[in-house]
């Protein structure tokens, strides 16, 4: 069978090929004079259609773009999805949903010009959303996940990564759960398509999602770039695979990073007195082997580069490289007795509904705070519960 990274290569090939045949074909046309053709594409969009592939066949591709939109305006619908694609190309997916969606705001387009397929890949989901089910482990919900796309890219990696997930042997045996795909506009998560950063949206508007959901971590599979866990908040580049989500999954349950960080992260988790499932700062293993009801040789120190900015030793509990210190490495059996044993008192997790209450006071909104803050303690989350005790004295 192929595989869906597959059918979307051949996907995007296929539409690529499509679309500089028409480049060829308009080029080659026998064109009237360059001011009389200009003059013509003002109202007639088969001209500006043939001076789109003109700019196209010289590579003036910001040029192609704007008589692309015109021809579209004017009524091309075939034009509107080569502008549509060439926009992609040029700015990426939200820059062009953000386009499309003012178009149609304005009325210079309408709604019936734009197929379905083509508002589901931008993100312009107008009700018509797609859905995958959700997941509910036979073993039970210790902690439950809300998974989150913004475009038909990320729904099609979460229903894969969702498969994947209940076939995997030591993921399947976890008493997780996951929420039915909730799907929010592009434009309005405006998630980030830079590849060498991490990515980073609004999350700010899914706080009806968060305060009416009966869940306690966001999944949200949307965006280009780098994966990262942060506030509840598990982000994932909606081409993402289950090597990436299985290690983001594990910073949920407090598992740190094996590869050197940098001087800002290691100054956050090289704390005296910090504790992680995987790892020591320093080799005195007494405290974390009574913590989690281990023996000494159930563990195998061995020096990783985590701590390396601050020059401060750390050791993980087990000898071999893991998913850790590169995500597409082996879940270690003790770290998956670790997320167990984790798992088991789901009530130490920070919920996100704790962080939004922290985005509440920040814009003073005492009300949401106080909601968010009542949703954090009943997750049995104990900060939430302090926060709560010492408003009210």
């Amino acid at each position: 069978m192929m595989s869906l990274n597959t059918i979307r290569i051949a996907v995007f090939k296929s539409r690529f090929t499509g679309f500089f045949a028409f480049i060829l074909l308009t080029a080659c046309q026998k064109q009237p004079a360059e001011t009389e053709l200009m003059h013509q594409a003002q109202t007639d969009p088969a001209a500006a259609v043939r001076l789109a592939g003109q700019r196209l066949a010289t590579a003036e591709y910001d040029a192609a773009l704007r008589w692309l939109r015109h021809a579209a305006l004017l009524g091309d619908t075939a034009a509107l999805q080569h502008a549509l694609q060439l926009q992609q190309r040029q700015q990426g997916r939200l820059a062009t949903a953000q386009w499309l969606q003012q178009q149609l705001d304005d009325g210079s387009l309408s709604a019936a010009s734009v197929p379905f397929a083509t508002r589901a890949e931008l993100g312009l989901w107008q009700g018509n959303k797609t859905t995958v089910t959700g997941f509910e482990n036979t073993k039970g919900c210790r902690l439950t996940l809300q998974p989150v796309a913004s475009q038909q890219a990320g729904a099609d990696t979460w229903r894969q990564l969702l498969q994947h997930w209940q076939a995997d042997k030591q993921l399947s045996q976890l008493p997780v759960c996951f929420l039915p795909l909730h799907t929010v506009n592009s434009t309005e998560l405006a998630c980030s398509e830079h590849s060498n950063s991490l990515v980073q949206c609004r999350y700010q508007v899914l706080a009806d999602a968060v305060s009416t959901g009966d869940f306690s971590q966001l999944l949200v599979i949307a965006g280009r770039g780098k994966a990262s866990y942060n506030n509840g908040i598990l982000q994932l580049p909606d081409n993402a695979g289950l090597a990436l989500l299985r290690h983001e999954f594990m910073h949920i349950l407090g598992f740190i990073d094996e590869y050197r960080l940098s001087a800002a992260a290691a100054e956050q988790v090289c704390r005296a007195g910090k504790q992680y499932p995987n790892l020591l700062l320093g080799r005195d293993s007494q405290a974390y082997l009574a913590h989690w009801q281990l023996q000494a040789q159930d563990i195998s120190l061995t020096p990783v580069q985590t701590c390396a900015a601050l020059q401060q030793p750390a050791y993980r509990v087990v000898a071999q490289n893991n998913l850790m210190r590169s995500y597409e490495l082996a879940l270690p059996e003790l770290y998956f007795q670790l997320a167990q044993r984790i798992l088991a008192q789901p009530e130490r997790l920070m919920p996100v509904q704790y962080y939004f209450a922290y985005l509440a006071r920040q814009q003073q909104n005492w009300p949401q705070w106080q909601q968010f803050m009542q949703q954090a303690s009943e997750w049995g989350y104990a900060d939430a519960q302090q926060a709560l005790a010492g408003s009210e004295g």
